[in-house]
């Protein structure tokens, strides 16, 4: 089941109410993994921006 996508089928039992609070207690935490992802995907980034930036500045003051 992806993040946003739609049951055809609800499950009719004693506590449709306890189903709701499960599913969107599984939706905000499979959000959550994917910012906790994106997160660590922009650090990587910045990370190898500044050590790209770093070579660049050492090469301008010819230390390379």
């Amino acid at each position: 089941m992806g993040l946003f996508s739609a049951q055809l089928h609800p499950e009719h039992g004693p506590a449709p109410g306890a189903h709701f609070v499960e599913t969107l207690s599984n939706r905000l935490r499979m959000a959550a993994v994917a910012a906790t992802n994106d997160a660590r995907i922009v650090a990587i980034l910045l990370v190898l921006a500044a050590l790209a930036l770093g070579l660049e500045m050492a090469a301008s003051f010819h230390v390379l």
